[in-house]
């Protein structure tokens, strides 16, 4: 007891064990946001924004794709010529390619939340409304102001889903949202079995109100259920702290954190999470002037010197990969009835499309002189669902990809993904110049439409290669080109299939070549990068156990 070595151990045993209580005492160190969302873990609250973002983003493609199933259905009450049933096939998606740009710069001054609640709901309204159009420029008109509120459900969903996410999550949740894209594919034709052959003579507003428009109605459903579930959801806490609002981030992120560990906020170890600069705020904006200069501020950094050559690759593949799969999507129903005409008998595929333009050149003006007496029995007649039937099995097929996709990306990396399905493709093209069995053809096409889902690919890598301050706007500016994409796809790649099949396969083939050596060039983290968080993640979760351990980690 009186050993005076004994002593001075205990002093300094307990001068240290006082000297770490000084420390903890001290104000802790700042978290960066990559560990304080980290530390909030992965559960029941990702899962549902997972579904929230989801139901986003088949918003966007239900009410698009919504009208290139009612065209038969709608000329017997519209009255449409051939030239307006284009430009109405057209209007959704020229709303989307005019508006991006315009919802990217309000995600990133706005706030994401916001901006997609608004968007939601006035794409609603008018969408709404065109079910009860009494001709076809009012159902023109209205359908382009859909296509051009819903397009922040596009390319902001990116944002709000990536930005509450770590390093060691977000990837595998942003390949998941894309899958809801294909999920539409499903409920879209699904909804038309059910709607479309019921017979309807209700009268209201002095209109028949025809199954068309309650399929129009019942496609709301959809937006308004994801209207409801960003109602409920906070702002991204990335955001903001770009914005300079910490406090309110740190609340969101107690939240995350009570929700998926189910334990008290007050047990979230991060007490306080570094700010990061570069945001814009509709605030500093007084006038025209203002706002004008608050968007070109916020589009230049896209086309930074850093950034340029990224930027630029990003819209090319996203251009290019949305031309060749909207372009087939848009005329696959009729490559079907072609190929099914031949009653099973094995053909090539150019075969039956130059076949066809044969047949449709010959027989479109007698069509188009019977057309007028016939267009009201032909609005009673039973709608075929086969075609349907096949766009359900390919959105089934599409959301098998993207699950695979989400479950595998982090082993094989984003852009050797990318390579790998491109490379598939390039063997269906090749394929569909030999091959002459039914199923093997539907099956090759479909792997070539299938590209569209690289496009999800692309949005992914580019989600992590913006900063926050313009990640909004970058996603929306990617998006706009690959609709823009879509459009020309739809519009030109049909007709040249038609008019000149052999030549344009192989000019298809050129394209993904060259698809796949840009994809070479994308920008994607290093292994290293991508592997730390997650070990980080796991050191955290232990420490969160007891809240003094994770604050002196290092002892």
């Amino acid at each position: 007891m009186d050993n005076p070595g004994y002593v001075i151990d205990c002093e300094r045993e307990f001068d240290t064990a006082g000297g770490r209580e000084a420390n903890l005492t001290e104000k802790p160190r700042p978290h960066s946001f990559e560990e304080a969302i980290t530390l909030t873990g992965v559960g029941r609250f990702h899962y549902q924004l997972l579904l929230i973002c989801g139901l986003c983003f088949m918003a966007v493609m239900v009410e698009i794709m919504g009208v290139s199933l009612i065209m038969n259905q709608m000329k017997c009450d519209l009255q449409p010529t051939l030239d307006q049933q284009g430009i109405l096939a057209s209007a959704g998606f020229l709303g989307v390619v005019l508006s991006s740009h315009a919802m990217g710069f309000l995600a990133d001054t706005w706030g994401r939340a916001t901006t997609l609640k608004y968007a939601l709901f006035l794409s609603s309204v008018c969408s709404i409304v065109s079910g009860f159009s009494v001709n076809i420029w009012m159902l023109i008109v209205l359908r382009f102001l859909t296509g051009f509120f819903i397009s922040g459900g596009q390319a902001c969903v990116f944002s709000l889903c990536g930005e509450f996410h770590g390093s060691g999550s977000r990837v595998r949740h942003v390949t998941l949202l894309s899958g809801f894209l294909c999920m539409a594919m499903i409920f879209a034709p699904a909804m038309a079995i059910g709607i479309l052959p019921l017979r309807i003579e209700t009268i209201v507003f002095g209109m028949r109100f025809s199954s068309w428009r309650v399929l129009l109605l019942a496609n709301v459903s959809v937006s308004l259920l994801a209207l409801v579930g960003i109602s409920i959801l906070p702002e991204t806490p990335k955001y903001l702290l770009v914005q300079g609002r910490g406090d309110q981030s740190l609340e969101i992120l107690r939240t995350i954190f009570a929700k998926n560990s189910g334990r008290d906020p007050s047990e979230y170890p991060v007490k306080e999470v570094a700010l990061e600069s570069g945001g814009a705020s509709l605030a500093d904006v007084h006038g025209i002037l203002d706002a004008v200069r608050l968007v070109w501020h916020q589009t230049v950094p896209l086309f930074h010197r850093s950034r340029l050559w990224h930027t630029l690759n990003i819209c090319t593949i996203q251009f290019l990969v949305y031309f060749l799969a909207q372009g087939i999507f848009m005329w696959f129903p009729t490559i079907l009835d072609g190929l099914g005409t031949r009653n099973g008998e094995d053909t090539l595929l150019c075969h039956v499309l130059q076949n066809f333009t044969v047949v449709t050149g010959s027989g479109s003006e007698s069509r188009s002189e019977s057309e007028s007496v016939d267009e009201v029995a032909s609005c009673s007649v039973d709608v075929d669902t086969s075609t349907y039937q096949v766009m359900i099995i390919i959105g089934a097929c599409f959301v098998a990809i993207y699950v695979i996709f989400a479950y595998i990306i982090d082993y094989i990396g984003k852009r050797n993904l990318l390579m790998a399905w491109m490379l598939l493709t390039m063997i269906c093209l090749v394929g569909l110049h030999y091959v002459k069995q039914f199923a093997l053809v539907v099956i090759a096409l479909t792997v070539v439409m299938a590209i569209g889902n690289c496009g999800g690919l692309v949005s992914t890598i580019a989600m992590e290669f913006y900063p926050t301050h313009i990640n909004a706007m970058g996603m929306c500016f990617i998006m706009m080109v690959g609709r823009l994409g879509a459009v020309v796809g739809s519009n030109i790649l049909g007709r040249l299939l038609f008019a000149s099949c052999d030549p344009i396969f192989w000019a298809l083939l050129a394209l993904v070549v060259l698809l796949c050596f840009l994809g070479y060039f994308l920008p994607e983290k290093s292994p290293a990068r991508q592997t730390k968080p997650s070990a980080t993640a796991k050191a955290i979760v232990v420490a969160t156990t007891s809240p003094i351990f994770a604050i002196n980690s290092k002892y």
